[in-house]
């Protein structure tokens, strides 16, 4: 009971009860007094539904996707006090001024660091993808980089602990979770023992995804070790209900020295690691680049380092141009971030490349498959032409309301030819892709909503390198502990669940 108590305390006391319950209390205090208000003067019923008539037509005449757009118009047109009003201050899903001012800056900056692309691509299929993101990315890719897959977060991270004591000039951490505990403790001592060598080092995390994790004294603490830690986006007790904490920084990126680069599924936390396990076995994967590539890297945390300090703190891209000995190889490369700040659905758009390009098979890991109708089809087509389109998703899920919409999916694409998998071992936490053994795709994008429209993301697209046989290897050996969902079982659901799963999918798009 005492240890109920503690908890009910601390929890009462935390950061993220009190914005929520100040958010939850404005917004019901200010649904109410609208809703009243509009029942009982008819002329302000009048304006209400001019507002209502107003967002449909902004609704249906944006450019958007039609899941999202569906989904408002529902609210619109089902709330007809208080749905145009709830339109307008929550669907717009622009990043706060100031910082969407400051990223689209430093983006646009940064572009002057990198070098023009010169390298010829011979194949059809993977130059239309590399244009596509070189063009609207506008990060190069790259040859004479080596690349190394990690199947489990437990490998990783003891490759990169190694690489982290090598280092001699500095080192950037950029995570959206950090979480105390073992894997916490074993890199801060690191990271430690390198400052005292005269290695500079940098951290960077959300402080969306990590405000139930870190005590508050964690930026503190670190910056008396001679760390540089900054949050990204601090989630405030602003008395506002227009503030936004919906644009959070799902990116993972470790660089050392320019020379190596990480990116993945990985977080900082213990279960990534499986030294605590709260959801079964955790299967991830992610990459480590060594070579000319690993600029981009550095680039991109440079970014958003910059975006979030003051001025007088912010670093100059070239003291971090380290030149190293690079590998001598013809693979292609390109490290690349998706931001909501602009109007290109990088992720998204890169993700219906490689379903439409596969002419052999495609192998996807995702933790999360809500998807539109363009994605959908993409894949029934696939499938449809004879490519092997194989999806694995997790049997024990993180969300599970999120789990709901993900397998209210599985009828339609079951019924076209696609193949599920639900790995039976946990939680698959993977964002990968895998095509014709010689395409791949690796990093933090999730195939849902969040991911391609709200969060910042980065990944690594891959060409033409022995390591994508290495995934693709991997890949099959998870289908091995995984279990095949038969359009069968998809289909045996009590009615119930039918009508959950179906609602969810609707509004799937707000989530």
């Amino acid at each position: 009971m005492r240890k109920l108590v503690e908890f009910l305390l601390k929890f009462l006391s935390s950061r993220i009860f009190l914005v929520a319950f100040i958010l939850c209390s404005q917004l019901l205090l200010l649904l109410t007094f609208l809703f009243r208000i509009g029942t009982d003067s008819y002329t302000l019923r009048v304006i209400f539904y001019t507002i209502n008539i107003f967002c449909a037509l902004k609704v249906i005449n944006r450019y958007s996707n039609t899941s999202y757009k569906l989904a408002w118009m529902i609210i619109i047109l089902g709330l007809p006090l208080v749905g145009g009003i709830t339109y307008l201050m929550f669907a717009e899903r622009k990043v706060p001024k100031r910082l969407r001012g400051r990223i689209i800056y430093h983006l646009m900056e940064s572009r002057d660091f990198f070098p023009e692309n010169q390298i010829e691509i011979e194949d059809e299929d993977i130059r239309q993808i590399y244009t596509y993101l070189n063009k609207n990315s506008y990060y190069p890719y790259y040859q004479n980089t080596e690349v190394e897959y990690f199947k489990s977060g437990e490998d990783f991270f003891e490759d990169i602990i190694k690489k982290i004591r090598n280092a001699k000039h500095f080192i950037f951490i950029e995570f959206f979770i950090i979480k105390k505990g073992y894997m916490l403790d074993r890199l801060i001592e690191a990271l430690r023992a390198k400052i005292a060598e005269g290695v500079e080092v940098y951290m960077l995390y959300d402080d969306g995804g990590c405000i139930t994790c870190l005590p508050e004294n964690f930026e503190s603490t670190l910056k008396s070790y001679g760390i540089k830690v900054v949050a990204f986006s601090p989630v405030t007790l602003r008395l506002s209900l227009l503030s936004k904490a919906n644009n959070r920084s799902h990116r993972k990126i470790i660089v050392i020295d320019n020379e190596y680069g990480f990116t993945g599924g990985f977080n900082l936390a213990d279960e990534y690691i499986n030294k605590t396990s709260p959801f079964g076995y955790w299967k991830d994967t992610g990459v480590i680049l060594h070579g000319e590539a690993v600029w981009n890297l550095t680039v991109m945390f440079i970014q958003f380092y910059n975006a979030s300090v003051k001025d007088q703190e912010t670093l100059n891209y070239y003291d971090f141009k380290i030149n190293n000995v690079v590998p001598d190889k013809q693979s292609l490369f390109l490290p690349f971030s998706d931001s909501p700040t602009d109007t290109e659905d990088l992720a998204r758009t890169v993700h219906l490349s490689l379903i439409n390009h596969a002419k052999k098979y495609i192998y996807i890991h995702t933790p999360y498959l809500i998807l539109d109708y363009d994605l959908i089809n993409a894949l029934t087509i696939a499938a449809k032409s004879g490519v092997e389109v194989i999806i694995t998703v997790p049997h024990i899920p993180d969300k599970k309301t999120v789990f709901m919409v993900t397998r209210s999916n599985y009828q339609v694409l079951l019924e076209a030819g696609v193949r599920i998998f639900e790995y039976t071992p946990g939680f698959i936490h993977s964002k990968m892709i895998v095509v014709d053994d010689k395409l791949a795709l690796n990093g933090t994008f999730n195939m849902d909503f969040r991911s391609y429209y709200l969060n910042y993301e980065c990944g690594v697209l891959i060409a033409q390198d022995e390591e994508i046989l290495k995934m693709r290897d991997d890949y099959l050996n998870t289908l091995k502990e995984s279990e095949e969902i038969t359009l069968e079982k998809a289909k045996n659901v009590n009615i119930v669940v039918l009508i959950l799963r179906s609602i969810l999918n609707v509004f799937a798009p707000l989530l």
